[in-house]
């Protein structure tokens, strides 16, 4: 069992937290009976992911053997935000919001502590990331299932903005493809933010997800910058990379499209990827495109179940590291500006 996360010694100053309740602190005088609870209730395992964030570790939880993922902050990345509780991590408090929509993977605990933040998720199994999904077809995906994985990812969005609750990090590294299936589950809001029809001034995405108003002008609104990452990611699904690997060519914004892709979705990436964003399409507005109205088929993710990961740091969004694919990809994350 791994020992990198919360020594015995710091455990005094461990607070525990359920889902929806409110934080207990252990004491000297109660820990004899709650020592660690994060040992306590969890096996900690291997480490799956490691980026600017911190770590990600495989767990067991000890009552039911059910999987787990534990995402451990550093203190210095950990943005809090205020709630009749009293000031929260941030990512917790999004978590939170969207514990009940269905495929998103849930927090199902989350430690703090004076240098770090433990959120425990969810880890289903049978899945990959749709990252390794896209690797495993170089010129994309058939369109009958880029369009099913399409509408599921608008699906999903328009849920979790439903509970206030904004990513900005959609990106493929961003998704799990249950390989049983073909259901996609959302991970990772240590990006997101509370959604309001206001100006952010802050993006901690991915920058070659970005849309050309931040980069301009560093601010934009939250649902045009979605549907701008929407069109990388439609582009991604269907040609089997990103369109733009750095700043100047999301400016200038002329993705290559190559010829097996059919008239209809290059239409529908366009609209997506428009400069100005008040012409970029609605959430709704994209599923009524010509596109999203032909058929679609699931069925298909089945025969591309990937061998390996190519070349890719296993990492999250706040990661820097370049793909085997045609683009680099710099998941350079700074870019916050306020």
């Amino acid at each position: 069992m791994s020992t990198i996360i919360l020594t015995p010694s710091q455990s005094t100053n461990l607070i525990h937290h359920q889902r929806q309740q409110k934080p207990t602190t252990s004491t000297s005088k109660t820990n004899s009976s709650v020592v660690d609870p994060l040992r306590a209730r969890y096996l900690i395992a291997h480490k799956l992911a490691s980026g600017g964030f911190g770590d990600v570790y495989a767990g067991v939880r000890k009552k039911d053997g059910m999987p787990v993922a534990l995402k451990v902050i550093s203190k210095r990345r950990m943005r809090e935000t205020n709630t009749p509780d009293g000031k929260l991590p941030l990512e917790v408090v999004l978590l939170r919001r969207v514990a009940k929509v269905k495929n998103v993977i849930h927090m199902l605990d989350y430690f703090i502590h004076n240098d770090q933040l433990v959120i425990v998720l969810e880890r289903p199994e049978h899945c990959c990331d749709l990252y390794d999904f896209i690797s495993e077809r170089p010129n994309g995906l058939d369109e009958r299932l880029a369009r099913d994985f399409f509408k599921q990812i608008i699906q999903i969005l328009t849920d979790i903005h439903q509970c206030g609750v904004l990513h900005r990090d959609i990106k493929d590294e961003n998704f799990l493809v249950d390989m049983r299936t073909g259901q996609l589950y959302l991970i990772d809001f240590g990006s997101g933010a509370l959604l309001h029809d206001g100006i952010y001034t802050d993006f901690e995405g991915t920058s070659c997800y970005a849309a050309p108003e931040w980069v301009t002008c560093r601010r934009y609104f939250g649902l045009p910058q979605t549907v701008w990452s929407l069109g990388i990611l439609l582009y991604d699904l269907v040609c089997g990379d990103i369109p733009f690997a750095d700043d100047l060519s999301i400016i200038k914004c002329q993705p290559h499209f190559p010829s097996h892709i059919s008239p209809e979705c290059v239409q529908l990436i366009e609209q997506c990827l428009s400069i100005r964003s008040s012409e970029r399409p609605t959430f709704e507005q994209c599923l009524k495109s010509e596109w999203l109205k032909n058929p679609s088929s699931r069925d298909l993710c089945l025969s591309l179940v990937p061998r390996r990961r190519r070349g890719h740091n296993s990492s999250s969004s706040k990661s820097t590291s370049s793909s085997s694919r045609g683009n680099s990809r710099n998941n350079n994350n700074n870019n916050n500006n306020t």
